[in-house]
Formats: C-alpha cells, sequence, structure tokens
C-alpha cells in the first residue's frame, strides 16, 4: 500500500454531484503543480462524488504545462465516471484557453454578467 500526501492546503467544499476547489497561484507554481493531477484525483476518489469543479477565480495567468495537467486531469476523472468542469476564469485565462483550443475539450463555465471576478 502507497501513501500520497496531498502538498496543497485546499478548501474542498462538497456540491452534491462533485468537490469544489479553489486554486491559488501557489497551487500552479513548479514545485506543486508538478503533483497537481495527483493531488486532485485523491481528493475527488476520496469525496466518492465523481465530478471536479474548479474555481480559477484567483488565477490571472497559466502555464501550458499546467494546462496540460488539466487535461490528463479530465481524462483520468472521465475513466472514473466524472468530469473536470472549470470555474470563474479571467477574461486572460479563459481567452489562452480559447487560444489553445481546449475549450472545445473542456467543460468551461463562463460567469454571467452579474458575477464579478475579484
Amino acid at each position: 500500500m502507497s501513501f500520497h500526501f496531498c502538498s496543497h492546503s485546499w478548501e474542498v467544499l462538497d456540491t452534491p454531484d462533485g468537490t469544489r476547489i479553489t486554486l491559488t497561484n501557489r497551487d500552479l507554481d513548479p514545485e506543486t503543480a508538478a503533483v497537481l493531477v495527483d493531488d486532485l484525483l485523491e481528493v475527488v476518489l476520496e469525496s466518492g462524488r465523481p465530478n471536479l469543479y474548479l474555481d480559477f477565480s484567483e488565477i490571472r495567468q497559466l502555464s501550458s504545462v499546467v494546462m496540460g495537467k488539466l487535461l490528463a486531469l479530465n481524462t483520468q476523472l472521465r475513466e472514473h465516471g466524472g468530469r473536470l468542469i472549470l470555474l470563474r476564469l479571467h477574461p486572460m485565462v479563459l481567452e489562452a484557453f480559447r487560444v489553445a483550443r481546449l475549450t472545445e475539450v473542456l467543460d468551461i463555465r463562463v460567469p454571467d454578467s452579474s458575477e464579478t471576478l475579484s
């Protein structure tokens, strides 16, 4: 039996069909991004809820490495009957996903006009 220790101090909120986590810039730095997929997948599997909602409201830029990791996470979640849902993306981050054509692959929920990003 192997043990995996989560290197992130996330606030994890349960939803009816999944788990919601708000990411911070610290979660996406080079050291922690290396284990991002494993840590997020572990949270989902332990919760018993199939879907993972990632709140990007605190993220203003995203590297291509992290985008690749999110694609890998989406694939792994789908293999377990779930899905990755990205929430509250800053317009610059959303544009990066559009340019990379990842909006065609990932479930990205754009906030409506009544919701503001801080």
